[in-house]
């Protein structure tokens, strides 16, 4: 398999990421030789950081809810991290609709093992979209439709 690189700055790209972890920006093609712009790999206006961010992102709606993942949807100009942000924002309101449906099926004694795995699966998912976010790829969450 060749190399694959990041149109935008040459970066290495790995196959399946949608942004490019050196400098930010959402990959729609890539090329299979750099393009000589410099990499910002080293340093520049864009750096991991962003990527770092986006990652920070899905551990706060850990602890915050929705609370922190709009704050940053909102805030932010970087469009990575304003992904990340969508994504973990849809995350935590599907989160919240199936804790609700499983207290109602809490009468029917079958939402005590929904209740129980739900949180663990939130823990999961969040862990894996930020590892994901922090490898420059922005992570859809399973049964989660977009909201936002």
């Amino acid at each position: 398999m060749s190399e694959q690189y990041c149109p935008d700055c040459g970066a290495s790209v790995d196959t399946g990421n949608r942004y490019c972890s050196s400098c930010g920006e959402r990959i729609t093609e890539v090329t299979q030789t750099p393009t000589g712009k410099p990499s910002n790999a080293g340093g520049g206006t864009k750096t991991d950081g962003d990527t770092t961010f986006a990652a920070i992102t899905h551990i706060l709606a850990l602890l915050t809810w929705v609370i922190g993942p709009l704050i940053v949807y909102l805030v932010t100009e970087d469009q990575f991290v304003k992904e990340n942000a969508r994504n973990a924002l849809n995350w935590q309101i599907m989160f919240t609709i199936y804790m609700t449906v499983s207290a109602v099926l809490l009468l029917v004694l079958i939402g005590f093992v929904l209740i129980l795995i739900l949180p663990l699966l939130d823990l999961v998912f969040c862990i894996i979209a930020a590892i994901k976010a922090s490898e420059g790829e922005a992570w859809t969450y399973p049964a989660t439709p977009d909201i936002l």
